[in-house]
Formats: C-alpha cells, sequence, structure tokens
C-alpha cells in the first residue's frame, strides 16, 4: 500500500465525542476481539481528501457534516487525539493492541482476527506508530506508510506491513485478509481540534520546509523547523553544490531534511553529503555562515 493510494480524512472532533467513542481505563491492553464503539452525536469535522499524501497534493474540500453512527468502528490512538474510523465491513474481523513498552517508541497494531487465531501471530494489517523524534512530513522511512503528524515532542505514522502477515494453509482466512488490506484506503483519520491545531499535519505542512536536527555524537539534541524565506535559502544553498569529492567517514553536526532528501553537514569545515549519497561537496565559508545565521535568528 502506497501513501498515494491512502484516500482519508484529516479532520477535527470534539474532544468529547471522542471519549465517548473509547473509553479505555488502561489502553496498553490487549484486544482479542474487534472494538465496537458508539457515538449517538453529530461531529462537524474539517474534511481533506488526500489523492495523494506527498505534502502540496492536498485538495481542499469544504466543511462537511460527517454522521459518526451508532456503532462505528472507532479505535482511539492512544491519548493523542488521533482516531480512526474504520470501514463498518471491519465489524467481527479485527482487533487491536497497544505496545506494553515503557520505551520511546510506541505503537497500536491493528490485525485480522481469523489470521491471528489460525497461525497465533502475524494477522497485521497496519501499525500506527509514535516516536518521541520529529521528523519531517515527507520524510522517507525504510517501511511503506507516511507521517500523519509532528507535535513538539513527537512523530505519528501510517506504516504497513512489509511482509508476509497471512496463513497461505487458510484460503479462507487469507481471502478475508486481502480484502482488508486492500479496504485500508477507506479509513479515516480524525484529529480533535487541538490536536489538528497544535501539530503539524497535511493541512499546514508546506512543501519544500527544511528541517533540521542538531546532532551531538549522532544522537538528536534539538530540532528546527524552518520557515518558509529559511527553507527557501537552505535549499538553494544545499542544491547549488557540486557534489564530486568522494565521501569519508566524518563527523556531522547537522542533519538536514527536506523533499524526502537528507543531508550531512559539518559546521567546522563546511562538507556535506547526502545521507544516503556517497559524494560530497564544501560549502563556502559564505555559504556556511548563511545557513548558521538563519538558524540563530
Amino acid at each position: 500500500m502506497k501513501p498515494n493510494q491512502f484516500s482519508h480524512r484529516i479532520g477535527n472532533i470534539e474532544d468529547r465525542l471522542v471519549e465517548q467513542a473509547e473509553n479505555v481505563p488502561n489502553f496498553r491492553r490487549k484486544r482479542q476481539n474487534r472494538s465496537l464503539m458508539r457515538v449517538a452525536s453529530i461531529a462537524a469535522v474539517l474534511v481533506l481528501m488526500v489523492g495523494s499524501f506527498a505534502v502540496g497534493a492536498i485538495a481542499m474540500a469544504k466543511e462537511t457534516i460527517i454522521y459518526v453512527e451508532t456503532e462505528q468502528e472507532i479505535i482511539k490512538v492512544g491519548d493523542s487525539g488521533i482516531t480512526l474510523i474504520l470501514p463498518d465491513t471491519w465489524k467481527d474481523k479485527y482487533g487491536y493492541e497497544y505496545s506494553d513498552s515503557q520505551s520511546s517508541y510506541s505503537y497500536l497494531d491493528v490485525y485480522h482476527i481469523a489470521t491471528r487465531e489460525s497461525l497465533g501471530y502475524d494477522g497485521k494489517l497496519f501499525q500506527v506508530a509514535w516516536v518521541e523524534e520529529r521528523y519531517p512530513m515527507d520524510y522517507r522511512y525504510p517501511e511503506p506508510g507516511f507521517t500523519i503528524a509532528l507535535t513538539e515532542t513527537h512523530t505519528y505514522r501510517m506504516i504497513y506491513p512489509s511482509d508476509v502477515q497471512v496463513d497461505i494453509n487458510n484460503p479462507e482466512a487469507w481471502a478475508e485478509y486481502d480484502e482488508l488490506y486492500a479496504d485500508i484506503k477507506n479509513i479515516e483519520i480524525v484529529m480533535t481540534s487541538q490536536m489538528l491545531s497544535d501539530t503539524l499535519n497535511a493541512t499546514n505542512w508546506v512543501q519544500g520546509t527544511v528541517t533540521i536536527n542538531f546532532l551531538e555524537n549522532w544522537v538528536t539534541t534539538k530540532t528546527v523547523i524552518c520557515n518558509e524565506e529559511q527553507s527557501r535559502i537552505i535549499r538553494e544553498i544545499i542544491e547549488s553544490q557540486d557534489y564530486s569529492l568522494e565521501s569519508g567517514s566524518y563527523f556531522a553536526d547537522l542533519w538536514i531534511m527536506f523533499n524526502g532528501e537528507e543531508y550531512l553537514l559539518n559546521l567546522t569545515t563546511g562538507m556535506i553529503q547526502s545521507a544516503g549519497g556517497e559524494n560530497s561537496a564544501v560549502l563556502s565559508a559564505e555559504d556556511l555562515n548563511r545557513i548558521v545565521e538563519l538558524l540563530n535568528d
């Protein structure tokens, strides 16, 4: 499943409706059966139909009233303010569980019940993960999926399985899994008004925005998301370089990301290289000072 195949809705929904939809005292508990949530109200949602999740390819729709019907299939993503509304056809066919880990990586796994019962494992349909680091909306992860939103401390992303999750010896379960997996594109992603306004997401992200992680011994100590003018200047400097020098092992102070690309920059030597490339360039003193000045503004 590619990001541009995921046609979903991102909007806001009153907090009280989300609480009515799911009241889970301990959200880390495992759920072996499907979740049947009940909401008896009408939610006004700002709807974005995303034909392609590539930033900049977003079509704004008018404000719409969505009727959140009784027995709607709803899953709450922890206490994030993000809620998933699943197709009604998923009823009785899926389960979900939260990670029990206390680490910086937390997740929600949604799985196919019949496959899980047949094999005792696998059957994962998708995962929503949140990590204690900020990555750009257009960051290229090794796993298929896309970024949902960035808070001041976390990145929330949708992840699809990259390996076989079906029981090939159970044709009936396999067929049902395939039906659910093909229907993932119809899942609606809904945010509370606070989550929508307090995060970077598909409604306010600008293509070409530069995100910079400050590194100390290859550990991120601070993340800066540049404004439109800062981003334009930094992109122009980086993209104008002649990357013809052979790259060697070297220390980096900044991890610069934009348009799905990554660069590592040493502020002492001015050497810069593509994170996935083999060649480097050396910034002029003027270009290096300009980047430093922009980050100090």
